[in-house]
């Protein structure tokens, strides 16, 4: 089976310091940009009602180059990727205020939070130099190589912490054989306490990055906050807490594509509830009396619950699982996740109990981890729909 996949290969850069210069001036730029045209959709449907459009504001480019020069200083393409980011959230935003979701309306972007820049054109392979328009030649780790037969459609330059970062985005087409041996299957269950706990009775632990750093984080965010705005220590602490937040980013993406690895060496087929993570991590609605008065709603329990959850990273997780199961032609089943943990997987009898419960007991003697017990469920479940599908 002959599929075309999309990938990204991600190299570490090493910009002398005129060309990082250069690039925060360009990220500055950008940021401003967006926050410019977002405004003036926003006026203009305030004012008379209109909706401007991408190609309307692309084509004010060249007037903003004569009125503003530095902006030559910009890729021209690298500009038309901004207005496209600002009016696909605008598509997003009119999308889900269709399907009646949370709309989600762009926000303006503050200092600092504008960090990447797109080439959409950008074809050339990378070696231990790449050459970057409107910033110069650099220096590549070339760590690995990108296929001959991939297309390279995009080149985008991260800023993560305080360390750059060249992204290609590729489409590569792959010949895999789907795999056939459906017995070898396995079913897993996401949770806090364990990070998955699997049908055949193995089991993966919370790492807990975030958790774990939080002292740390809080004593350099009480020195941000009493240290003065914009002086030389203001700014080392600046550094010093995108570099401790880089480093809990980068443990939590190691341990997630070590364990999907390890987890698809298990089973060519894996089970997994299809969780509504967005909807889990949402913040209790307030309550209010008739009075109008405001009700204990148990946000700050929620809000633990909440961090934990995103420290966990389930969804990234899957999302790595998923395009990894992809190369390797084995199955990735999402699964409903209700009465999973409840059902006994014995004899499907509704055994209730609440989260702080962590064992099972059914009345017909099966005793098992209540995760996996659930484990077991979402197995049954899943090659019970896979079953169906392929009849």
């Amino acid at each position: 089976m002959k599929l075309l996949i999309k990938k990204s290969f991600k190299y570490r850069i090493y910009p002398t310091g005129a060309q990082v210069s250069n690039l925060e001036n360009q990220l500055s730029m950008c940021r401003h940009l967006y926050n410019w045209n977002l405004k003036e959709r926003i006026e203009a449907y305030e004012k008379d009602g209109t909706t401007i459009s991408y190609n309307q504001q692309q084509n004010q480019l060249p007037q903003l180059k004569i009125e503003r020069p530095w902006y030559k200083g910009v890729y021209s393409q690298v500009l038309q990727d901004v207005l496209r980011r600002l009016d696909n959230g605008y598509q997003a935003f009119f999308r889900r205020v269709e399907n009646g979701e949370t709309p989600g309306f762009p926000n303006f972007k503050k200092h600092g939070e504008w960090n990447s820049i797109t080439y959409p054109q950008y074809h050339a392979f990378p070696g231990s130099r790449i050459k970057i328009p409107k910033v110069g030649i650099v220096k590549t780790v070339h760590h690995r190589q990108i296929p001959k037969e991939a297309e390279i459609k995009t080149l985008t330059i991260i800023r993560e912490g305080c360390k750059w970062f060249a992204c290609f985005s590729v489409e590569l087409p792959l010949d895999i054989e789907p795999e056939q041996d459906l017995q070898n299957s396995i079913g897993i269950d996401l949770g806090l306490n364990d990070f998955l706990y699997a049908s055949d009775g193995s089991h993966v632990s919370t790492p807990k990055f975030l958790r774990k750093s939080l002292d740390k984080l809080a004593r350099l965010q009480r020195r941000f906050a009493k240290a003065k705005k914009r002086s030389a220590r203001w700014y080392k602490l600046l550094k010093a807490i995108r570099k401790c937040h880089y480093k809990i980013r980068c443990q939590r993406h190691d341990f997630l594509h070590k364990t999907a690895n390890a987890l698809l060496k298990l089973g060519n087929v894996i089970c997994h509830e299809d969780l509504n993570i967005q909807g889990m991590s949402r913040r209790p609605k307030p309550v209010q009396d008739k009075d109008g008065k405001y009700l204990p709603n148990r946000g700050s329990i929620k809000a633990g619950l909440n961090k934990s959850i995103n420290d966990a990273g389930w969804y990234q997780f899957l999302l790595y699982l998923k395009y990894k199961a992809v190369e390797q032609g084995k199955q990735i089943i999402g699964v409903p996740p209700q009465y999973t943990s409840q059902k006994c997987s014995a004899c499907g009898q509704i055994v209730k109990k609440s989260l702080s419960v962590r064992t099972h007991l059914c009345s017909c003697g099966f005793v098992a981890n209540r995760d996996h017990n659930a484990a077991i469920n979402i197995l049954r479940v899943g090659l019970d729909t896979l079953a169906t599908s392929v009849a």
